[in-house]
């Protein structure tokens, strides 16, 4: 009797048909894990494979999107149907988003940061990927779950008038932000002139721009409000920029005169550059002054205070120097005197030109010619007493300060020596008319004896024998500046000597017409 009943009990276990469905659904189990797992896998190689070529960054985000398509993949066979097929749907779609905004963050957004040297808003970025996103949950609901997009769009309207009244300042500022990136007029590190502020874009957000001055104080400047002003910006298309610099100066200065110490005075400047040449115009007859603009250019507008602080400290002591005054805008009677008394100044110049190479070969009355046609000059610190290369102008005799003198060769400027007090610059030059050798600059304020060739010319046309002299002389400095001594080699160092003295006899004579 026990075992019948065992026998009965145990028969379904048995049954043909159960088994074959357990088994049936247990394969299809097995099928859906392997090619779940085999998606999965293919799709973390394929990822490798275009982080390391391609350079895209693909983070969690594709992690997420790996697992989704390894469900939805086997989902879609014919084997296998699910209930909740549309929502593995859904899930590919939505995190196949997230993989498309590093694609786009990548090529658009990196790389033209890269290619252009300019930095992207992050909020630029962040709406992109807010708006491929929407697009993607879009495509969900009117595609997969069969919700009509355009009615819930249109359901929303009212409520988007409403917000779109209420937040009308913050979305002007958002589009123009969008305006001022893709423009390409602006970015960060350019410095722009608004209104009357000097200053460098920090960082362009969604709401604003932000800069700060060359005094280190911050602006917050809406986006909307930059857009309807005009804006002037010094690095855009190039960080090459003109500067303009007005100056009203006497009457009575010829101008050639003025246009020539105006460009001087920009040239010692060490922030403008040589290449494009300063320039300068005649603007306007004024009241009381002749108004000249001096056209001067950068390359880093982050020293554009201290080049016209530079131009305008040389200026004093040009103008000076050459006896042209600013006049005064009002109508007043005043007297001003630029020099000591006239007895001190004899004095401090008479000393002074005791140390000229060429006094041994004075005579008294040439002597006092001279003294009366000298007088003292100032230079200011960092000022170029003469420039390599210019023409050949007046020579000076140090009184007080100090000065370097510098030799531009290959592209360098090397520092060869310091001069002080008593020291001669440019006499060679000057008597000789050759270019000017070196550059002298100014280590702090220096005042100068100035003797020009004006002053000489007469001299030189009276006094033949004082000609001859300043030859031999000249040639005898030349030997003694290019190292040959009289004791290496008699003969040579005469004939020499000789060719040296008729080359500056013919050069004295026809830089000073004789």
């Amino acid at each position: 009797m026990i075992f019948p009943l065992l026998a009965q009990t145990a028969a379904p276990i048995f049954d043909e048909k159960a088994l074959s469905q357990g088994l049936q659904v247990t394969n299809l189990a097995l099928l859906y894990i392997g090619v779940s797992v085999a998606v999965y896998l293919v799709l973390l190689v394929v990822g490798r494979l275009i982080k390391r070529r391609l350079g895209v960054p693909l983070g969690w985000s594709y992690q997420i999107f790996c697992f989704a398509m390894a469900l939805f993949v086997p989902s879609a066979l014919p084997q296998f149907q699910f209930d909740a097929e549309r929502h593995l749907d859904a899930a590919a779609v939505l995190t196949g988003a997230f993989v498309a905004i590093s694609f786009v963050r990548h090529y658009i957004f990196e790389t033209r940061t890269r290619q252009d040297n300019a930095t992207v808003p992050k909020f630029v970025s962040q709406l992109v990927s807010i708006l491929i996103f929407l697009a993607a949950v879009a495509v969900v609901l009117q595609f997969i779950y069969k919700q009509e997009v355009p009615g819930l769009l249109a359901g929303a309207g009212v409520v988007g008038i409403v917000l779109g009244l209420a937040l009308q300042d913050t979305l002007g500022n958002m589009f123009s932000g969008f305006a001022i990136y893709f423009g390409g007029q602006f970015k960060s590190g350019d410095w722009l002139l608004i209104e009357t502020h000097h200053a460098q874009i920090v960082e362009i957000n969604w709401r604003s721009t932000r800069l700060r001055t060359i005094d280190d104080i911050y602006l917050d400047i809406p986006n909307s409000n930059i857009t309807k002003q005009t804006v002037i910006n010094y690095d855009y298309p190039t960080n090459l920029h003109g500067m303009l610099l007005e100056i009203g100066l006497d009457y009575e200065a010829p101008p050639t005169l003025v246009k020539q110490v105006l460009i001087d005075a920009a040239l010692n400047c060490a922030w403008v550059l040589r290449d494009p040449a300063p320039n300068v115009y005649l603007k306007e007859f004024a009241a009381s002054s002749l108004t000249y603009e001096l056209r001067f250019w950068l390359n880093n507008h982050n020293f554009y205070k201290d080049a016209y602080s530079e131009i305008r400290t040389n200026l004093w002591y040009a103008l000076r120097r050459n006896n042209i005054s600013i006049p005064y805008p009002i109508q007043a009677e005043y007297t001003h005197q630029f020099s000591p008394p006239r007895q001190d100044t004899d004095q401090v110049i008479r000393e002074a030109l005791k140390k000229v190479i060429f006094f041994p070969c004075l005579t008294a009355p040439q002597f006092e010619q001279i003294l009366k046609g000298s007088k003292i000059v100032a230079f200011g610190e960092r000022e170029n007493l003469v420039r390599q290369g210019a023409e050949a102008g007046p020579m000076y005799v140090l009184i007080n300060g100090q000065a370097e003198v510098l030799v531009h060769a290959n592209g360098t400027e090397t520092s060869v020596a310091k001069i002080g007090p008593g020291d001669c610059i440019g006499e060679m030059s000057m008597l000789a008319g050759e270019p000017r050798s070196a550059t002298v600059r100014s280590l702090r304020d220096c005042e100068a004896v100035e003797v020009k060739k004006e002053t000489l010319a007469p001299i030189m046309a009276d006094s033949p024998e004082l000609i001859e002299a300043l030859s031999d002389l000249l040639a005898k400095r030349r030997l003694q500046n290019e190292g040959i001594m009289a004791g290496a080699s008699g003969g040579a160092h005469n004939a020499k000597q000789k060719d040296y003295r008729a080359g500056f006899l013919h050069k004295i004579k026809s830089f000073f017409e004789i």
